[in-house]
């Protein structure tokens, strides 16, 4: 047995040499690969990174648009309101001015009626006082006969 021993501790440092040989180019290729898949994990960690980024900055710009949006729908909700109001008071106000120049044409025209009405009494009040005034010069010239027919008449009655 102890020969078996002894071949078979000669055959592990043969194993030993020939597996460090085998292993050194293996190793090697153990080695690039572990450098190559340790690249390639930084990069997507890296692209992780980057994407996460992305993400989070993609979520802050939607919720300033999403922010930005909501104050403009109420801005212009509130621009609604005020052209509405606007527009009503827009409407009253030409009624108003409407109703105004209707009552100044009415007033108009009843001014005109009322300057007619005047004159003609004017101008009857002026026959009347020129007739007042013969009248009286009649009287104070005791000279009823430049009377007229029918006044003659009717002032001797008064008389």
């Amino acid at each position: 047995m102890p020969q078996k021993k002894k071949t078979a501790s000669k055959r592990k440092p043969a194993s030993k040499r020939t597996k460090p040989a085998a292993s050194g180019s293996q190793l090697m290729q153990l080695r690039s690969m572990v450098s190559q898949l340790r690249d390639r994990i930084e990069k997507e960690a890296h692209a992780r990174k980057l994407d996460s980024r992305l993400i989070s900055e993609a979520k802050r710009a939607r919720d300033e648009i999403v922010r930005q949006v909501t104050s403009l729908r109420d801005q212009g909700k509130k621009l609604a309101e005020q052209l509405q109001s606007t527009l009503t008071d827009a409407k009253k106000r030409e009624k108003a001015r409407q109703d105004a120049v209707a009552i100044v044409t009415e007033l108009r025209e009843e001014l005109a009626r009322k300057t007619e009405d005047l004159r003609l009494k004017t101008l009857e009040l002026r026959d009347l006082a020129q007739e007042s005034a013969q009248r009286a010069r009649e009287i104070i010239q005791g000279a009823p006969q430049t009377r007229a027919p029918g006044s003659s008449e009717s002032g001797s009655k008064e008389e």
